[in-house]
């Protein structure tokens, strides 16, 4: 087995291709339609999809994008998507073959797969880009892989690198990234903000609210920041079932009334700024934590195309491909 017989895939939730409302109706209609996302019956949630929820939402979902789309005509996770993934391809050396996919939308992830197999790799490692597990994000990816190779008449060799949320290079670089724009010493408080997910997966056995309390306290822990001087919200609820609580929306606005009015935000589920990130809380959550008397609102960007985030990564990614590799 020779190292160019194996490849990495990078894997991301994905975007739509361009803040119109059409390309971004295509987008959740994918998202959306997936069970493991919204895992109501078919019967019901597909006509609702349909006809109430993509014509609504689509071209509210698409005024919020443009206010974030990059001037190079490309969304931010996009950007950060493909910066990182040079990054990873220099730090592995071009013996090995790193591609990025997304999940939904383009580039794709069948494609990415069936290509590599076309030109001859024989061994793949999957990385979702999810520090924590969720059925509704991680195990959607492991779906689809199986489903591309479920009627090949060859399959190669894959490895689904495990979820990174206690990872120490992906505390430290979380850390370095906080640490470069801000001192963890300045007065103030600090909200963790996770992407929500309903309850009942919880319930069910998804481990991802205690992968989330591990990586917040982690960091909490690496920054030196005090017990009583942080907290964890969930953020960016769709629908009416209970989510994961407390959630990040009532909290920026409640806080203020605590006498939290200086607070640092960081959403360590997210490893590239998108739009929950830089819409959702940048504009809309410091805008209700001030209108609630919020005096100072910190956002700390992602992780996004950083050295230090690059460097964890690779070393992540080289210690999953532990056994392909040979040694030189």
């Amino acid at each position: 087995m020779t190292p160019s017989s194996i490849g990495v895939v990078l894997v991301q939730l994905g975007t739509p291709d361009s803040p119109d409302p059409v390309a971004v109706q295509r987008f959740l209609k994918e998202f959306l339609s997936d069970a493991r996302v919204v895992d109501l019956p078919r019967w019901f949630w597909l006509p609702l999809l349909h006809g109430v929820i993509l014509p609504r939402r689509a071209p509210k979902s698409a005024a919020l994008y443009r206010s974030i789309w990059r001037a190079d005509g490309v969304s931010p996770l996009m950007h950060y998507s493909h910066a990182v993934t040079r990054g990873i391809r220099t730090r592995l050396g071009d013996d090995i073959r790193v591609e990025l996919a997304m999940r939904y939308g383009q580039p794709s992830l069948k494609q990415a797969l069936l290509t590599m197999v076309q030109d001859g790799i024989q061994r793949i490692l999957i990385v979702p880009l999810f520090p924590q597990y969720s059925s509704a994000a991680t195990a959607t990816i492991t779906d689809a892989v199986c489903a591309v190779f479920a009627k090949q008449r060859f399959q190669p060799a894959l490895r689904f690198a495990p979820p990174f949320f206690a990872d120490s290079a992906y505390i430290q670089a979380l850390a370095d990234s906080i640490r470069a724009r801000l001192d963890p010493a300045t007065p103030m408080d600090w909200l963790f903000s996770f992407h929500g997910l309903p309850q009942r997966f919880v319930d069910q056995g998804d481990p991802y609210a205690a992968q989330c309390a591990a990586t917040a306290r982690l960091l909490a822990r690496e920054l030196h920041i005090p017990d009583d001087r942080w907290q964890m919200g969930y953020q960016s609820r769709f629908g009416r079932e209970p989510w994961l609580l407390p959630d990040t929306a009532q909290r920026l606005v409640q806080l203020p009334q605590e006498g939290k009015r200086h607070l640092a935000v960081v959403c360590p589920g997210f490893v590239a700024d998108c739009l929950e990130t830089l819409e959702e809380i940048a504009v809309q959550g410091r805008e209700n934590f001030l209108k609630a008397g919020g005096e100072r609102f910190t956002y700390l960007p992602c992780l996004n195309d950083s050295a230090a985030w690059m460097d964890g990564l690779g070393e992540l990614v080289k210690r999953e491909l532990s056994g392909w590799l040979q040694k030189r």
